[in-house]
Parts: structure tokens; C-alpha cells; sequence
């Protein structure tokens, strides 16, 4: 008699999941599609009423509960205020998708500022990294494991000009992926990243209107064109189900290509 294989399953009713930079572009799809498959949402972003905003979309768009909370990443306090008011609401931390990141300003090394180099990676690896611990630390506490994904980026691979502190601080949190998988798989918690290439956002569509511009990026990918932050935000769901609960420590590219030479 064939055995019987478990049919994979997306659902995550009821989980709860802080998704940091939430608000718009990559982070608000993957709150929102998370949301589809009935997890429970607390939102971070800067903007009060950025938060205020995306939290009644989604309470009102896909029937969850949803919390949102203007946070810096970058700022322990914030982040301990978020975890304190996560648990106050919901009882627990399932999933942290850490997305917050920033891109700084484009120059070459040579034209490079202390200020820009720091404020972009304080932002990007060190709020990754406070986030990862105070939310792991509530997850060790509760004994029930949990997911972690970090949102690194293709910049972490490849030493793209005019970009030295975004690539350094996600090669970072590539890094730092690793250590936290391999020193808390003991509590029952996956950590992953996913490393997306050119995805068309809010913050970048101006960018991209420009056609020129964006034939020249489409070439440098194998499948020219452009991705989608529902290109992102559908692997980050498939990472934090039940169907990818023996990956840890590693990282999907979501690049169409572009490292393999497009």
C-alpha cells in the first residue's frame, strides 16, 4: 500500500506576525498576504499615520486582527515597546519578517560619508539583529519555536557601485542569518532570508517610469523583467508555513536571474 503524503499547508489562522517596514512596497505584501491565510498582523513603520492606515486596510480587507505600531528599527526601546505590546494584545510571537531597511544615498566609495554608511546600516543590520534577538529571547520564553526571515537583498552578493553600505549591511544580515539559525534552532526557531534583485515598489517606480532605465535593468536579469513585491511576498509565506519548517540558516534568491549572469 503507497503511503500517504501529508498535503502541504499555507494556513497560518491562528499565528501572530511582526512585519517590520510594513507599510508600503515588499513589507505590505507580505502583511497583507500573511493576512489572506489568517495570520494575525502587528505592523512597524516610522509614520504613525502610515500605520494607523495599513492597519485598518487589513483588519477591514482580510477579517484579522491587526495592531500597528510607529517604530524605528533602529532604536532598541521601540523594538522592546513593539514586543511588549505584541504580547500584550495576542499572547504570543509566532513569525518576524524583518523588512525595515533603507537604501541611503548613491555615491561611490571614494565621495562616501561616515553619516550616510552608519545611518544605513544602523538601520538595515543592526535593527535586524535587535529585532531577531528581542523577539527570539519572547519566543525561547513561550517554549513553542517559531520563524524568523530576514529580507536581505542580491546587493548582499554582488559589490554593486555606488551602493557600499546598503550591500555591506545586507551581506550582514546574510550573516548574521546563519548564526541566529544555527544558535537558536535549539529553541525551535528557523531563521532564513530571501534576497529579492529589482523589484518595482512605491519607493523606486519613479525609477523604473523612466524606460530607459528600465530596459537597462531587465537585461541584466535572465527573464527580462522586472519582479513584484507579490514575487516576494509568496516564498516569505511559503518560508514561515509548515512546509518549510526543516530549511534553516540559508536563503532564496528572487533575483529573475540577475546572478547567474542574465
Amino acid at each position: 500500500m503507497a503511503k500517504e503524503i501529508k498535503k502541504p499547508s499555507f494556513d497560518l489562522k491562528g499565528k501572530v506576525a511582526i512585519v517590520t517596514g510594513a507599510t508600503k512596497g515588499i513589507g505590505y505584501a507580505i502583511a497583507a498576504t500573511f493576512a489572506m491565510y489568517g495570520c494575525n498582523i502587528v505592523i512597524t513603520s516610522r509614520t504613525p499615520a502610515d500605520c494607523e492606515r495599513v492597519e485598518k486596510d487589513i483588519k477591514n480587507l482580510y477579517n484579522v486582527q491587526c495592531l500597528g505600531i510607529s517604530a524605528d528599527s533602529s532604536v532598541k526601546e521601540n523594538i522592546d515597546e513593539v514586543v511588549a505590546k505584541t504580547v500584550e494584545a495576542f499572547g504570543k510571537i509566532d513569525i518576524l519578517v524583518n523588512n525595515a531597511g533603507i537604501s541611503g544615498k548613491t555615491t561611490d566609495l571614494l565621495n562616501q560619508t561616515e553619516d550616510n554608511f552608519m545611518k544605513v546600516v544602523s538601520t538595515n543590520l543592526k535593527g535586524c539583529f535587535l529585532f531577531a534577538q528581542a523577539v527570539a529571547e519572547q519566543m525561547k520564553k513561550q517554549g513553542t519555536g517559531g520563524k524568523i526571515v530576514n529580507i536581505a537583498s542580491v546587493g548582499g552578493l554582488i559589490g554593486g557601485k555606488g551602493v557600499a553600505p546598503y550591500g555591506a549591511s545586507k551581506a550582514g544580515v546574510l550573516s548574521l542569518t546563519r548564526t541566529m539559525a544555527n544558535e537558536w534552532a535549539r529553541y525551535g526557531i528557523t531563521v532564513n532570508a530571501v534576497c529579492p534583485g529589482y523589484v518595482i515598489t512605491e519607493l523606486n517606480q519613479d525609477i523604473f517610469a523612466d524606460p530607459e532605465i528600465k530596459s537597462k535593468m531587465e537585461k541584466r536579469t535572465a527573464v527580462r523583467r522586472l519582479g513584484s513585491v507579490e514575487e516576494v511576498a509568496g516564498p516569505v509565506l511559503a518560508m514561515v508555513s509548515d512546509c518549510f519548517s526543516y530549511m534553516t540558516g540559508t536563503y532564496i534568491l528572487l533575483d529573475g536571474g540577475q546572478t547567474i549572469g542574465g
